[in-house]
């Protein structure tokens, strides 16, 4: 889950955009601010809300109709947002030092 235009509070919407497809259905999950609520089909809404989801909206193509379709769309688009490392998921990065500074002792003395 992730936040809409700042990181105030807890994560309610989707990081990013992010589309599942299946047969012809085609499902494109979009991040709502805080609020808004669940902007989406019968189907979809259900997923949403059993997935942890408090405000995204969504647009479908393809035919619809076909609810089983429509709900693995749904599925391989919200399984694809918990594969998305967002910059505070990272491990703190350790930087080592440069060899002109680890040596520079070295580097300073003079050469006969």
């Amino acid at each position: 889950r992730g936040y809409w235009g700042n990181k105030i509070g807890a994560p309610h919407t989707v990081p990013v955009k992010v589309t599942g497809k299946c047969g012809s259905v085609s499902l494109r999950i979009i991040p709502a601010p805080r609020g808004t609520g669940l902007v989406a089909a019968r189907v979809p809404k259900k997923l949403l809300q059993m997935a942890g989801y408090e405000d995204c909206f969504t647009s479908s193509d393809g035919h619809a109709r076909t609810l089983g379709n429509f709900a693995k769309a749904t599925f391989h688009a919200i399984s694809s947002t918990y594969a998305f490392l967002t910059p505070d998921l990272w491990k703190p990065t350790k930087f080592t030092q440069n060899p002109f500074q680890l040596h520079s002792d070295y580097l300073a003395k003079p050469t006969k």
